[in-house]
């Protein structure tokens, strides 16, 4: 002989905890996502969530070049070099700083990063990194995880055999 258990759950109870489930999903999902991204008069990185919650994420007023990512999910900026090359009259930067996830990341490369921007909808960041006067190299990263997808030197590829992704265009 064998029992059987049988739990009844009233349909009400499985509509609110369906409504629960649903809910708690959502807010999971537009957790990272971010209404917008800037520096303050000292150079300090803030962010905004969708959810109008300001965080200040940098102290050390020395952030530029802020971008959001298409995605709304990445903020980058390159941190201000502390000394100045030889021949530039201003600092430049060798750190490109990433937030996301509520995270703070970088990625260095020197002597500078020349410039940086995001690819595939955010998902990617590249950089432009060398000297001032001469070809430098490429370099494509994973934004969340900052592992180097792809690369090449300047100097070796013409502009019209480079990958997709180097010329900026999303």
């Amino acid at each position: 002989m064998t029992t059987q258990n049988t739990l009844l759950i009233p349909a009400s109870l499985i509509g609110l905890l369906c409504c629960l489930t649903f809910a708690t999903a959502s807010n999971s999902i537009n957790a990272n996502k971010l209404k917008r991204a800037y520096l303050d008069d000292k150079q300090n990185v803030h962010v905004v969530t969708v959810r109008d919650h300001h965080t200040q994420i940098t102290n050390k007023r020395n952030s530029t070049e802020l971008k959001l990512a298409p995605d709304n999910e990445t903020v980058a900026w390159l941190a201000i070099n502390n000394w100045i090359a030889e021949a530039d009259i201003k600092p430049g930067s060798e750190k490109l700083a990433i937030y996301r996830g509520g995270k703070i990341a970088s990625i260095k490369c020197s002597p500078f990063i020349r410039d940086y921007w995001f690819w595939n909808d955010g998902r990617q960041v590249a950089i432009d990194c060398g000297g001032r006067h001469f070809a430098g190299r490429e370099i494509l990263y994973d934004t969340a995880t900052l592992k180097e997808v792809s690369s090449f030197d300047q100097n070796d590829v013409p502009l019209e055999k480079r990958p997709n992704w180097s010329n900026g265009d999303n």
